[in-house]
């Protein structure tokens, strides 16, 4: 197995990856394309997508990212969006391999930290996490979308 950059080339089988991830997490399955996939992860340069590659070309896994600044740490670091590899190639190294690969690619940009989400049931991540010297917080994640998010936008400073 190896890791590497997502090229685009990739963007179909990893929109399907994405797509296990989206099912897998009771999320929406709809609005993902492979044309969405192209344009706002492996064309735009603020999106770092890393593949796990098998031996014989099929992606296996694959891990987003973007940068962000921890004000707490006082450090610029990676928030880490989604991590997935396909249950036939668990536990034989390729999630560490691609968050190692993301670490030394935010390393060279001067990160300092990776920023790792888990859903409160998702207890196998929580432990790997744990085992590669994560340290765990309580922390409830909002989300602002669709037209609520169109509404503040549209809000003038007062």
């Amino acid at each position: 197995m190896t890791v590497r950059s997502a090229a685009s080339g990739d963007a179909p089988a990893l929109h399907a990856l994405m797509i296990e991830l989206n099912r897998d997490l009771g999320d929406s399955v709809e609005l993902l394309t492979v044309a969405k996939v192209e344009a706002d992860l492996i064309q735009d340069a603020s999106a770092i997508v890393m593949v796990a590659e098998a031996t014989d070309g099929t992606l296996v896994g694959y891990a987003t990212a973007h940068r962000t600044y921890e004000t707490g740490h006082a450090e610029h670091g990676l928030y880490v969006g989604d991590l997935y590899v396909t249950p036939g190639h668990r536990r034989q190294g390729a999630a560490r391999a691609l968050l190692a690969t993301l670490a030394r690619t935010g390393h060279a940009q001067g990160a300092r930290h990776l920023w790792l989400t888990a859903k409160d049931g998702n207890t196998a991540a929580h432990a790997f996490y744990r085992r590669l010297g994560a340290r765990g917080e309580r922390v409830l994640a909002f989300a602002v979308v669709e037209q609520d998010f169109l509404n503040l936008a549209a809000e003038q400073p007062r």
